[in-house]
């Protein structure tokens, strides 16, 4: 086994067992103001580059995050841990402007 094929099998344990900052969030206990703040900066590019739904899934990704239609609401959620972390309408992003920008969101697996 060379140094390559440990540091591979080492990377993927750590991301597997690691904690995302996001992880611990939670639909029910909101977030703070300055971590709302925080994930909105770290979100304004992807949502402003985006110009299709499977391009704001990338984009979104690329950051560590994913996202989900739920009881008529679009929400964040953290890629690693699957937590629902809020609605993209706390964003600054609610589902009807982004519908108006890609059209009708589609059923993405």
């Amino acid at each position: 086994m060379s140094d390559s094929d440990v540091k591979t099998s080492t990377d993927s344990e750590d991301l597997a067992y690691s904690q995302t900052p996001w992880g611990c969030a939670q639909m029910r206990q909101r977030l703070d103001s300055e971590a709302m703040m925080m994930l909105r900066i770290s979100l304004n590019e992807p949502m402003d580059k985006a110009d299709s739904w499977p391009s704001l899934r990338d984009l979104l990704r690329g950051k560590g995050f994913d996202m989900l239609s739920r009881e008529g609401r679009l929400r964040l959620v953290d890629l690693q841990s699957r937590v629902e972390i809020c609605t993209f309408g706390l964003l600054g992003h609610p589902r009807v402007e982004l519908e108006k920008r890609f059209g009708g969101y589609p059923q993405m697996h």
